[in-house]
């Protein structure tokens, strides 16, 4: 038996799911990485190019036949994919201790760089798409920014719009590794605005 594997759209797509022949070729497209799950744990990580999964001895696979069940996933390893992400309720005082609430919004660019891992941590669905990730990392992303904004006007006052560059330095440092540990690479953390702290005058000298 031999499987053409192509690129998905999505970040992941099931290409396969029941009781795979023994010594199949699987022919992957450029691009793309085919996650072999076998028995419910990752038997192989395959690129592109024709290779063979399922392997067994001559007489096996003439008169046996295989009843694990196996999936095969087919990951999209050649394009970067882009979220948009926003948040309220970034509280922080004013100098006249008042709370205050900001805002901010942008995007984030990501790649996979470990395929395995990332459908462990989502649990082998049918598909992950870039909604997925927003959804998964949705609290994760906008903590990290919150926690950046803050930071950034406790250390040079409250007209950071004008400083995003040094909060999505250190909201990016934050999360790079939680990306990685979900099997995707953060290129780019976007911050297009931090809103609602321009009115306040915490770094002039009065």
């Amino acid at each position: 038996m031999r499987l053409e594997i192509e690129r998905t759209d999505d970040i992941v797509k099931r290409v396969y799911d029941g009781e795979l022949p023994y010594n199949t070729a699987i022919s992957v497209s450029p691009g793309t990485e085919v996650v072999y799950v076998k028995d419910g744990s990752v038997a192989a990580v395959v690129g592109e190019g024709v290779s063979e999964i399922n392997s067994a001895g001559a007489l096996k696979a003439v008169f046996g036949k295989c009843k694990v069940k196996q999936q095969l996933y087919s990951v999209n390893r050649g394009k970067q994919f882009i979220v948009l992400w926003g948040t309220g309720g970034i509280g922080y005082r004013n100098k006249k201790g008042e709370l205050k609430k900001a805002g901010a919004n942008g995007s984030y660019r990501f790649a996979v760089d470990n395929s395995s891992a990332l459908l462990r941590r989502f649990g082998y669905p049918e598909i992950i798409t870039e909604s997925d990730v927003k959804e998964q990392l949705k609290g994760i992303v906008t903590g990290a920014v919150k926690e950046a904004v803050v930071a950034a006007i406790d250390k040079d006052g409250y007209n950071v719009g004008g400083r995003t560059g040094a909060v999505q330095k250190k909201a990016q440092e934050k999360l790079e590794k939680i990306f990685a540990d979900y099997g995707l690479f953060l290129d780019a953390l976007l911050i297009e605005e931090v809103t609602d702290t321009y009115g306040e005058t915490g770094n002039e000298e009065e």
